[in-house]
């Protein structure tokens, strides 16, 4: 048996970044994953049938997880279902990197919640996460057709991941994300299912009124999309010269969509006044497939948050990275991340 790399799952923050990273890090290395967080077991699961992996302890209440590859990963055409309103899109974040460097192309369906609490709703991947990952020289679109949102979920995401017709890997190019330049769009979606067209329109004037405010023109994208029950979410995507943000609000039972719209128009502009190029979120979620490029990736953040700390630390347990970070007082912080690529 191969040696295994020990992953302390109560590292930093601990919690499903761990998971997610260290299973998406194995499946593309080969290595060996422990680690724990029952309500991942999704995404370890999706990992698994990419490298057609021998896994134990996947099951609720498990304090350990065994996860060894058996084969590289395979570019082809992938269906999950989580089963829960469970989020859709980190499972879509597990896979992405290992199936896109893998050569070839690959389509992914996933069942789940596609707006769910603590995690990045679908608009999030579609206007934020993929087209940073597109700067970098890896290609993929994304669609869903129908809405999951807690508690029933129900929604599904499809994904194709555009590879060469060579099957030949790509190779992923570092980014400079330090200064974000001038604003290039700013666009908000107005997502509701099975509620009166008042609410979105409720959305939507919330949306235009805080921009107003503050000087912003805004596109606003009205979406109503089918699911099995209600729910609305609110999001803003801002794409830079140099810098990409995305900010969310979820619906939840007597929350006024008013309420729901107000959140994200507040995170833009903290981040906007910040000066990172990135939002806090994003700063986390560019570790994985930049530790892939070749060179050195720089990028800043409004706040060094435990998420980042910890997806450093697990990918420099997997690779030969070299990683830097700094912080300031106020928690604005730089990464630099050299790649293997």
């Amino acid at each position: 048996m191969p040696d295994l790399i020990q992953i302390d799952g109560s590292y930093g923050e601990g919690g499903g970044q761990i998971i997610r990273t260290a299973v998406s890090l194995a499946a593309m290395t080969g290595r060996t994953k422990p680690g724990l967080q029952p309500q991942h077991l999704a995404a370890v699961r999706a990992a698994g049938v990419l490298c057609d992996a021998q896994i134990a302890g996947d099951s609720i209440g498990s304090q350990f997880l065994f996860f060894q590859p058996q084969q590289p990963v395979a570019a082809r055409e992938y269906s999950f279902d989580i089963g829960t309103a469970g989020a859709a899109p980190l499972v879509i974040q597990t896979v992405l990197v290992p199936l896109a460097l893998a050569g070839g192309s690959s389509r992914v369906t996933v069942d789940g919640g596609t707006h769910s609490p603590h995690a990045p709703p679908v608009e999030y991947l579609e206007a934020v996460y993929l087209p940073v990952l597109k700067r970098a020289g890896l290609d993929a679109t994304m669609s869903y057709n129908a809405a999951g949102f807690y508690p029933r979920g129900g929604g599904q995401i499809e994904i194709e991941i555009h590879g060469s017709s060579q099957n030949l890997a790509p190779t992923l190019a570092s980014l400079d994300l330090s200064e974000r330049g001038k604003m290039e769009s700013l666009q908000a979606f107005v997502v509701t299912s099975n509620l009166p067209p008042h609410v979105a329109e409720r959305g939507v004037e919330t949306i235009e009124k805080a921009m107003k405010a503050v000087g912003r023109k805004i596109a606003i994208e009205r979406r109503d999309k089918p699911s099995i029950g209600p729910g609305a979410a609110v999001v803003l995507a801002a794409q830079c010269e140099a810098g990409f943000g995305g900010f969310t609000g979820i619906g939840e039972l007597r929350k006024p969509m008013e309420k729901v719209a107000e959140a994200p128009c507040r995170d833009f502009m903290r981040w906007w006044k910040s000066g990172a190029a990135c939002d806090k979120h994003l700063a986390d979620q560019l570790v994985l497939p930049l530790a892939f490029a070749r060179g050195q990736s720089h990028w800043t953040t409004p706040i060094v948050s435990e998420h980042l700390r910890t997806v450093l630390w697990v990918a420099q347990q997997f690779l030969p990275v070299e990683v830097g970070l700094e912080e300031r007082s106020d928690g604005w912080g730089e990464v630099w991340l050299r790649g293997v690529g």
